[in-house]
């Protein structure tokens, strides 16, 4: 296990955002002189993960995701083997039900899931932690991204202690040094002016996000803010529905819903305030994103989102699902550019003191190393002179002979 070490990331989501660009995030920052990284996604987001990557990682296409998809598992069991991949990590736990027991079956010595917020998603027989239990002897390490996810990796799947990590969610900040002529550029674009009060709500359009509330509280403080302007970046189901939800409260006019853009930075200086009115959440990337922009933010109170804001000094926080209350805060920011300013800049200050991307990548380098040294002290302690790799160790077993070619 001595030198480089190979890892396999692996999602099979089939939508970009929070969780997508975290793993890109560790693509780009993760040490080349310790680590070789491979990353398996599923082919409608494979394009994506093309253009965001950097071009020495291997990215693989392939559609994982049902107990239907046999070939595509034969398929990612030869990849581990002929890889002889050393750490395979799962990023949530839909992406780790399908790769953590492969890659336990294909003797992967090291076997990581990141958690990415509580599930909230999960209904019917995928809310059965006995599910969760039952995978998670494949799962050597659970990385949490907020202490919030580690209670709940413990209280509700009965994760042990020594099994998890928190890591906290960071963010490049040196991409969020935006001029003012991006912020003139994409105003002017949108019909916008600088007179106008810009919100901006970066998310997925699902209802879980919350942009039905936003559009409600959009549509009380309309009356005291005729200038008032919001701008949705996401893609999502929820569409069509936010479309005629604009055309039934009478906000077409001043909404605009753009879509997937890569250049968030960018629209982030467009605006004056940000808004997350979320009703679940892990650490979002995407509130991290604005505090480094030194933009102000109004959130809900919810998951690990209190971790990184401090309400009423980094941000303000309100109950989930209450448009009254999040039309009171956003009004406090809205008629006061001073507050704006001093939030803004504490929020600034509080990511370049906890949630740098450096310090979570970082820490998962630590980890990954601190995983395998312990493995090998295993190894070292046996009586056998010799340790296997992993294709070696794959070869000698009973498994299925299908992996083995």
């Amino acid at each position: 296990m001595n030198g480089c070490r190979s890892i396999l990331y692996f999602t099979n989501s089939t939508v970009w955002g929070g969780v997508e660009e975290h793993i890109c995030g560790l693509l780009r920052k993760l040490s080349r002189r310790l680590f070789r990284a491979h990353l398996v996604c599923d082919p409608t987001i494979y394009e994506r993960f093309s253009a965001a990557s950097p071009g020495d990682v291997d990215i693989t296409p392939l559609a994982l995701s049902s107990a239907s998809h046999v070939a595509a598992g034969t398929r990612f069991a030869r990849l581990l083997v002929r890889g002889q991949f050393q750490i395979v990590h799962s990023h949530m736990f839909w992406s780790s039900l399908f790769a953590s027991p492969i890659a336990w079956a294909c003797r992967v010595p090291v076997i990581v899931e990141t958690l990415h917020g509580t599930e909230a998603w999960r209904t019917g027989w995928k809310a059965n932690r006995i599910v969760d239990r039952a995978t998670t002897r494949f799962v050597s390490k659970y990385v949490a991204v907020c202490e919030s996810d580690a209670r709940f990796l413990g209280n509700k799947k009965h994760v042990p202690a020594k099994k998890i990590a928190i890591i906290h969610n960071g963010v490049d900040t040196r991409r969020f040094a935006i001029p003012q002529d991006a912020r003139n550029a994409i105003r002017h674009a949108l019909g916008f002016t600088e007179a106008d009060s810009v919100l901006v709500a970066v998310a997925r359009l699902h209802p879980g996000k919350g942009h039905r509330v936003l559009l409600d509280a959009m549509r009380q403080l309309l009356h005291s803010y005729p200038k008032l302007k919001l701008i949705c970046l996401g893609e999502g189901q929820g569409e069509p529905e936010l479309r005629a939800l604009c055309e039934n409260f009478g906000l077409a006019h001043c909404v605009r819903l753009v879509g997937y853009q890569t250049n968030v930075s960018e629209w982030l200086a467009a605006a004056d305030i940000n808004v997350l009115p979320t009703f679940y959440e892990g650490l979002p990337l995407t509130i991290l994103e604005a505090m480094a922009s030194g933009l102000p933010t109004v959130a809900s109170n919810v998951g690990g989102i209190p971790e990184a804001i401090e309400d009423g000094v980094s941000g303000l926080l309100v109950p989930p699902g209450d448009p009254r209350r999040l039309a009171k805060a956003l009004s406090f920011l809205l008629r006061d550019a001073a507050t704006r300013a001093r939030i803004g800049h504490a929020a600034h200050a509080r990511v370049l003191r906890s949630f740098v991307l450096e310090q979570q990548v970082s820490s998962t380098e630590k980890m990954y190393l601190e995983l395998c040294g312990a493995l090998s002290a295993q190894h070292t302690g046996q009586t056998h002179s010799h340790v296997l790799t992993p294709g070696e160790e794959w070869s000698s077993s009973t498994m299925s002979l299908e992996c083995r070619k």
